[in-house]
């Protein structure tokens, strides 16, 4: 595991080539607002990158964050999110200090582009060297999987989204290694594991859980592993509580200030913002309570069906050309549909290559494990109703068992059937580049 992050011989082009790739697509975002993203003022952070970046409803946290460290995401859900931009928010003081630019988008866009570079490179491990597909497959079934429209997205917004697909697909490299070499997961590789993928996105940790119950067993249980656990959840506990005290309480007491103070020059200030609400409630469906942490969070009203049609499978995969790469929040209404009929048949013939897969890889171990984090999430977004109204952002967390199915048919279906699934595959890969790569570029520029 030592040379994880080596760039081998032979990966070496296919690294550099997708690198290029994502650096053209960040290009392309900053490029888009050049002027607005890299005003190096001193406040209005919000409006800057608010007003001028939305894509979807992706959050644009990291780059207010680190343009004047203030923190508008969850804590409880991102624990270990300022641990990466306190430094860049230090980092980019200084400079704005010395040359009246912020460079926030930039030091985004290294971080985006590494961990795509990175999560490339492991997907084409895992087809190759643990579901045992041909390098020339391999490469096609990770190009499918960043031509899904909201993967190749979470590798150019300012989300956490593009981070924490890289760390579970190294996560499912390590695990399906040491799964395939019958090799027990240790307490520190679990702890660390657990510490990185929960760490930005709390909903991460289950994976790590489950990846420790398909190698361990029953061993998963015992005291070692527990502490492996518990640990980073203090951390984690101690790392919230500052963040509490240290950023986000002098924070809104500062929005507070502001607040009471534009009140009163303008009494009917806070109408505008009742309005958005009144939207955003109606957007987000009825929650299960209101309130507890976390089932405040829940959707048990929005159409499920239409969901999983239109969103999950729909505009995760292919975006809709109407009400292209609007926020559900803002003004996108939650269900779009396609212009084309063949846009369904798109969907449907992923979803049919997905289902073959799974077939085909019935006994893999390796596709037990990707089908049970698929499971957790189907669990969290479908039946809890999590982000249901715009699951499509999430599709960074999944999509990759697509790809990974579709290997196991590719592999063990017959001469003449494999043939027609490596074709089928690359028209959908051609298409769904040349079709999402189009509408995403001609939306930015």
């Amino acid at each position: 595991m030592k040379t994880i992050f080596k760039i081998r011989k032979g990966e070496r082009l296919f690294a550099l080539i997708s690198m290029m790739v994502f650096i053209l697509f960040n290009g392309l975002l900053i490029y888009s607002k050049f002027d607005r993203f890299t005003i190096g003022a001193h406040g209005g952070f919000w409006t800057i990158f608010y007003n001028h970046l939305n894509m979807s409803g992706y959050d644009v946290f990291s780059c207010i964050a680190v343009s004047c460290l203030r923190i508008h995401y969850s804590t409880l859900r991102h624990p270990l999110y300022i641990v990466l931009l306190l430094p860049l928010y230090w980092l980019n003081s200084w400079l704005m200090e010395v040359t009246g630019f912020n460079f926030a988008v930039f030091f985004i866009a290294a971080i985006n582009v590494f961990c795509a570079t990175y999560a490339s490179v492991f997907m084409l491990r895992i087809l190759r060297e643990l579901a045992g597909v041909s390098r020339r497959d391999a490469i096609l079934l990770t190009a499918m999987l960043y031509g899904f429209a909201h993967v190749l997205i979470a590798t150019m917004v300012p989300d956490h989204f593009g981070i924490s697909m890289f760390l579970l697909v190294a996560t499912i490299y390590i695990v399906g290694t040491k799964l395939k070499e019958r090799k027990p997961m240790s307490p520190l590789l679990t702890g660390t594991l657990f510490f990185l993928s929960a760490g930005m996105t709390l909903s991460n940790g289950v994976k790590t859980g489950l990846a420790l119950l398909f190698t361990n067993g029953r061993k998963a249980f015992s005291w070692r592993y527990v502490v492996a656990f518990v640990i980073p959840l203090l951390l984690f506990a101690g790392i919230i509580y500052w963040q509490q005290q240290a950023i986000i309480l002098p924070q809104s007491q500062n929005i507070k200030k502001i607040e009471d103070s534009l009140k009163k020059k303008n009494p009917n200030f806070g109408d505008k913002f009742k309005a958005h609400d009144e939207w955003v409630k109606k957007q987000n469906g009825k929650a299960m309570t209101k309130d507890v942490p976390l089932l405040e969070w829940s959707d048990m009203t929005t159409p499920r069906l239409q969901s999983i049609t239109e969103n999950l499978f729909g505009e995760s995969l292919q975006l809709h050309r109407d009400h292209l790469l609007e926020d559900v929040q803002q003004t996108r209404p939650v269900f779009v549909s396609y212009r084309w009929a063949i846009s369904y048949v798109v969907e449907a013939l992923i979803v049919l290559l997905f289902a073959a897969g799974i077939w085909y890889g019935r006994h893999s171990r390796l596709l037990h494990l990707v089908l049970s984090w698929f499971a957790f999430d189907m669990t969290m977004h479908i039946i809890f109703g999590f982000g249901l109204n715009e699951v499509y952002i999430m599709a960074a967390h999944w999509a990759f068992v697509i790809p990974i199915a579709a290997a196991f048919l590719f592999k063990n279906s017959g001469a003449r059937f494999s043939r027609c699934a490596r074709i089928l595959t690359l028209l959908l890969t051609l298409w769904l580049w040349a079709y999402n790569g189009w509408l995403i570029a001609d939306y930015l520029v």
